[in-house]
Order: structure tokens, then C-alpha cells, then sequence
């Protein structure tokens, strides 16, 4: 028992030792945070993530390989250092109906952070964005369930990040969200609502981060479902810090949720597991703009330089001509005197 503990507290001071404080962004959603779980931390002001994911799954039916593929594109902006903006689109994503998949809905966003903590160890968010159902089909398989309706999310994100406090680089993620699929019914009353619930660890060690999720959407008004007959996923994977400001993601979903008939998953498929592969690339805006106010400035001193030039030019002309009139007139006076 002592050996086993002493072997867990060398594994501990071990990792901590080969872990640095790195900051990754790997979300599908374009912000901080996990895979689909978000950080309550908006990236900085100025900076710029262009983020895209692609998912695959195979399945055996029938004697035949069923594919489904899915990618999707985002990208975030830092309005300031405590409000990021986030856009969410879907160019391909398979309905098992056509050759080549349609394009899915579009996500648009805000997320708020909320700096209440003064030891820089927990902190909380909230995202909300609109779902616009720009897919021609939905609810298709392999996939979470979605509605032909605009729908609009708000989630409440917690984080605790032991990085800056005590110099350990482990971060913990919490969100608890409400999914209205249909704006114009009753809030709160629709059977197609749903409840968002999420939870992480993420873990970096040297330039690749070690990171595990559980994310599950439950219907809000449908009593006669058990818990696991909503969809509800594990996550897991590796991302590796790359050059040129690149981030690259490999993680894996599996399948935990037991749907029966009474869902609205029957008799649609879920997928078992999935395959993600997403890289992102990370622009700081912020040199450009200061580039760019730099710039301004040093116009605007030169203009108020050159305007301060012409104001001496011209009270320099102006004492020249006063001073050519005194003389004209201190040379007529003598004449005048010598006439009289």
C-alpha cells in the first residue's frame, strides 16, 4: 500500500515536472475549452482563431459500409478581453440520402466572461448564441438531434484553472445549458427542448495537451426517458501545438446513450464512436491594429506638425509686411517735416 502510494505521488511530481502552463484552443466552436464543452475564458482581445474539425464514422449494415462524414468550420474574435465573438458553420455533413451531403445549420454567438476572482483560479462565462437552421434536413443520422427551427442557446460556463495560483497546469470545465429548438413556441414547454450538461479535464504536458470530456443533451419534457436514452457521449484526445501558431486536434466520441422506440432517435442511428481530426490557426490581431493606431498617430503628429509650420509661415509673412509698412511710414515722416 505505501509502495502504491509513493508510486502515485512520483507519477504526480513527474508530470508536474514535465507539464508547462500551455494554453490550447481546441473547441468545435471556435472559443477555449475541450471539444464540445466550453471554457468560461473569452480569448483576448485582438486575436483572431480560425478553427476546422472534420468527423467520420463507419458502420456495417446489411452486408454494406455505411459512411458518414461531417465538417465544420468556425471562427472566434476577441471584442474585448471579457467578450468574444463566435460563428459556427457546417459546409458538409451526410444525410445518408444524397452522393455528396448538404451543408448543416450556422451557430452565432457571444460568449461574456466574468473576472469575479480576484486569485485567478475560478472563473464563469456565459455563451449564448442562435442556431439557424440553414440545413435542408435535419435530425439526420449519426447525429445529435436538431429542428427545422431557429433555435437559440444559453450556457453557463464554470472553469478552475490550478495554472497560475499554485503553477499546475490542470484546468477543470463545467456547463449547464438550456437548448430551445424552436423560438416561437412556449419557453420551457416544447418537447423538443433539451438541457445541456458538460464536464472536462484537460492537461497539458510539454507542447501536446491530454483532455477528456462528457457531454449529454437531455430533453427537458420528456419524463418517460431515462437518462441514458438521451445522447450522451465520452471524448477523449491528444492536441499537439504546432508551428506557425497551428493547432492540431485528434480525439475520438463514444457512444454512451441507449436509445429505445419511445426517443426521438428511433429509428434514427446513433454513432457508436467518431473520428475528429481539426486543426486551427491563431492570428493576434492586436499587432496589426496597433500597427495601424501607430501609423495613425504619427500621421496625425505630422499633420499637426506641418499645420503648426504653416501658422509660423504665416505670422513670419504677416510680421514681414508690418514691418515693411512702419518703415514706409517712418520714411514719409521726415519728407512731410522737411515740406513744412
Amino acid at each position: 500500500m505505501k509502495s502504491r502510494l509513493l508510486g502515485w505521488i512520483l507519477g504526480g511530481i513527474l508530470l508536474h515536472c514535465l507539464s508547462s502552463p500551455l494554453l490550447g484552443q481546441i473547441s468545435l466552436s471556435g472559443g477555449k475549452g475541450l471539444l464540445r464543452v466550453t471554457s468560461a475564458k473569452p480569448v483576448r482581445s485582438g486575436d483572431l482563431y480560425i478553427n476546422l474539425f472534420g468527423s467520420a464514422y463507419f458502420e456495417k449494415i446489411n452486408n454494406a459500409l455505411s459512411k458518414e462524414y461531417h465538417l465544420t468550420l468556425s471562427t472566434n474574435y476577441g471584442l474585448t478581453n471579457f467578450l468574444e465573438l463566435d460563428i459556427r458553420f457546417v459546409p458538409y455533413q451526410d444525410d445518408q440520402r444524397h452522393i455528396w451531403g448538404p451543408i448543416g445549420d450556422t451557430e452565432m454567438g457571444i460568449k461574456l466572461g466574468f473576472p469575479i476572482d480576484t486569485h485567478k483560479i475560478l472563473f464563469f462565462g456565459l455563451r449564448s448564441y442562435l442556431i439557424l437552421p440553414t440545413a435542408p434536413n435535419h435530425n439526420v443520422e449519426f447525429e445529435p438531434f436538431s429542428a427545422d427551427h431557429v433555435g437559440w442557446t444559453n450556457i453557463v460556463c464554470s472553469t478552475i484553472d490550478f495554472t497560475e495560483p499554485i503553477h499546475y497546469p490542470l484546468k477543470l470545465y463545467f456547463n449547464f445549458g438550456y437548448l430551445d429548438h424552436n423560438l416561437q413556441d412556449n419557453l420551457f414547454a416544447a418537447k423538443i427542448d433539451q438541457i445541456f450538461l458538460g464536464a472536462g479535464i484537460k492537461f497539458p504536458i510539454k507542447s501536446t495537451i491530454l483532455f477528456w470530456e462528457f457531454t449529454t443533451e437531455q430533453f427537458y419534457n420528456r419524463p418517460e426517458l431515462s437518462f441514458r436514452q438521451n445522447s450522451m457521449r465520452s471524448s477523449q484526445g491528444i492536441v499537439f501545438i504546432g508551428p506557425f501558431n497551428t493547432i492540431v486536434n485528434l480525439s475520438c466520441d463514444v457512444n454512451l446513450s441507449k436509445p429505445t422506440p419511445t426517443t426521438f432517435f428511433y429509428p434514427k442511428r446513433l454513432a457508436n464512436w467518431k473520428i475528429w481530426f481539426g486543426v486551427t490557426n491563431y492570428v493576434s490581431l492586436r499587432r496589426y491594429f496597433s500597427k495601424i493606431s501607430e501609423k495613425r498617430r504619427r500621421e496625425k503628429e505630422l499633420q499637426e506638425e506641418l499645420k503648426k509650420q504653416e501658422r509660423i509661415r504665416a505670422e513670419r509673412k504677416k510680421a514681414i509686411e508690418e514691418m515693411k509698412k512702419m518703415q514706409q511710414i517712418l520714411k514719409k515722416q521726415p519728407e512731410n517735416g522737411k515740406e513744412k
